[in-house]
């Protein structure tokens, strides 16, 4: 569950996650991104300061270390639920590793605008990969949404996209 060590314990989250899947080789390893509900006990821990959860940007970090630490198994690995921003994290473990990194590199490698245009197009449910970004009419319409909350909003749009997140729970 990427997300669950928060800001605080995300790396060893991931290696520690890493290590035990690369022990008893798992047939499939499905990918659920954190998502909080306000009714959900861990909410008041994070309302009372006492975990603070990652950002998307965070998350994919946290998968990205958590694939690169999977090694000598033969799992099916599978990000294929709308809590993961990037869905198109997938594969045959030895054989698909390097390109599940690439999907997160290709990510955490847009400038900030074009990550904001994914994670608004993604959450808004417009785009389910990156690819979707080369789309020119829908991408014209999430940047003059993105846009719109600019001006509407300012500074709000980070609250936006989790309030957008948050409606899959």
């Amino acid at each position: 569950m990427p997300g669950l060590g928060g800001k605080r314990w995300w790396r060893e989250h991931a290696l520690a996650t890493a290590d035990v899947l690369n022990q008893i080789n798992a047939d499939f390893i499905r990918l659920r991104s954190l998502r909080v509900p306000k009714s959900a006990p861990l909410s008041g821990k994070i309302e009372a300061g006492e975990m603070e959860l990652l950002d998307d940007d965070g998350v994919v970090r946290e998968i990205r270390l958590f694939i690169e630490s999977l090694d000598g198994i033969t799992s099916v690995v599978a990000s294929d639920h709308i809590m993961n921003l990037l869905e198109e994290i997938s594969g045959i473990l030895p054989a698909d590793k390097e390109k599940m990194l690439a999907v997160a590199d290709r990510y955490l490698a847009l400038p900030e605008a074009e990550r904001l245009t994914y994670k608004v197009g993604r959450w808004g449910g417009a785009y389910r990969s990156l690819g979707d970004l080369e789309e020119p009419a829908l991408r014209a319409k999430v940047e003059e949404a993105v846009r719109q909350w600019n001006l509407e909003a300012p500074g709000q749009v980070d609250q936006i996209i989790k309030e957008m997140a948050d409606q899959y729970i």
